[in-house]
């Protein structure tokens, strides 16, 4: 079953939570959704901070990004659509971000969590993501959608001691 309560434990934003509910939706029992199953109307309200990562295993498995919402500008003040993880400027998240969306790919399932963004743009933001693993052929893992939201860190350590949400 695709359903993950772990996964769902992860998402303390209602933004992360819903926008898992409307892949999950798009699932086929477990069967995963493709490209074409997800409508961009459906998550209008998502769509700056949502992103589809193409799966490249030409030289090695490496991740880029096919689409990228205008909401990204905020954190790399430039394009990043067509741009490999490691050509962004993150300096070692982008170790930690292949890590996550190898998981994504090696374990099937999908992965949510936060993180500091990694750019001097969003130095006092924390990043609370989900990467969901999408298939063309309904079997292997070719692409990645994800959502991201950026959150002031002041923000979430004001909201840390009543709901108990860790700080990146």
């Amino acid at each position: 079953m695709l359903s993950d309560d772990n996964v769902l434990h992860q998402m303390v934003l209602p933004e992360q939570q819903s926008f898992y509910n409307y892949w999950l939706s798009k699932c086929d029992g477990d069967i995963f959704p493709s490209r074409d199953d997800i409508s961009p109307s459906d998550i209008s309200k998502q769509l700056p901070m949502t992103s589809i990562i193409n799966v490249e295993n030409d030289e090695g498995r490496r991740f880029k990004y096919r689409l990228a919402g205008t909401g990204f500008w905020k954190l790399y003040k430039s394009e990043i659509q067509g741009k490999f993880i490691d050509e962004l400027p993150i300096g070692d998240r982008s170790d930690y971000w292949n890590r996550v969306l190898g998981q994504v790919v090696d374990k099937r399932k999908p992965y949510a969590g936060v993180t500091q963004p990694g750019t001097i743009n969003a130095a006092n933001y924390a990043l609370f993501w989900v990467r969901l693993p999408i298939s063309d052929n309904k079997k292997d893992i070719n692409l990645i959608l994800g959502y991201d939201h950026l959150v002031k860190i002041s923000e979430v350590k004001q909201d840390q001691s009543r709901s108990g949400l860790m700080t990146a």
